[in-house]
């Protein structure tokens, strides 16, 4: 499948990867990481314009999150059951994404566009089905897709002459980003722990400030 949708671009070129991502955000399983690092690389060759491309990607990613979403609303928690009930991975996936959604709320809806991507289809509908607003879903959603299409365009653009080599290192690039994200947090952390424990141990060897009362 990948094979023959990477032999599309050069053709057809932006119709194939806006139905690619409609489709994933749907919640079909297909490469949409990878064609849009490929897009990226057409818009380095001068082949594809960016703001078209990127553009034609985030218009598609809304519209996939759109229909998840709803679809979760309109059929309830019975859809997202039978969603989930077409194969052990997937039902695997909705879990996770009920779990994400019950710990963070409407962040879990920004980070699951971008960061952790592979769970961004499964939480659509699974949003809907949970009565979240609308409003407040578009407000995380919008954003995180901005950032998702935005990381990935940029990652095919800047290694255009390695293309292949970035898709087959990358692969789903949510995991490298989730690892770069959480590497960050833990260096802010010890730091953090280390800043409030030199400080405490300054403290602790201080002499007492004030004057002396003699006895």
């Amino acid at each position: 499948m990948s094979e023959q949708l990477l032999a599309l671009l050069p053709v057809y070129g932006v119709p194939v990867i806006s139905l690619t991502v409609f489709l994933a955000c749907c919640g079909i399983p297909l490469p949409t990481a990878m064609i849009m690092l490929f897009g990226g690389s057409l818009v380095a060759t001068g082949d594809l314009s960016f703001w078209v491309i990127y553009l034609s990607c985030l218009v598609a990613a809304s519209c996939g999150d759109q229909v998840g979403f709803w679809a979760g609303r309109i059929g309830g928690t019975g859809y997202v059951e039978r969603f989930a009930a077409r194969g052990p991975k997937r039902q695997r996936l909705v879990d996770r994404a009920r779990d994400y959604l019950e710990r963070r709320g409407i962040v879990a809806i920004f980070f699951t566009r971008w960061l952790l991507a592979m769970i961004g289809p499964y939480m659509n509908p699974v949003a809907g089905a949970a009565g979240m607003r609308w409003r407040l879903f578009i407000t995380a959603a919008v954003p995180g897709q901005m950032l998702y299409v935005l990381i990935y365009t940029l990652l095919g653009f800047t290694f255009s002459h390695n293309i292949i080599a970035v898709a087959q290192i990358v692969g789903n690039a949510s995991g490298f980003l989730a690892a770069g994200v959480v590497t960050l947090a833990i260096g802010w952390y010890i730091t953090r722990v280390l800043h409030f424990s030199l400080k405490r141990r300054r403290r602790r060897y201080l002499k007492p400030r004030g004057r002396r009362i003699h006895r």
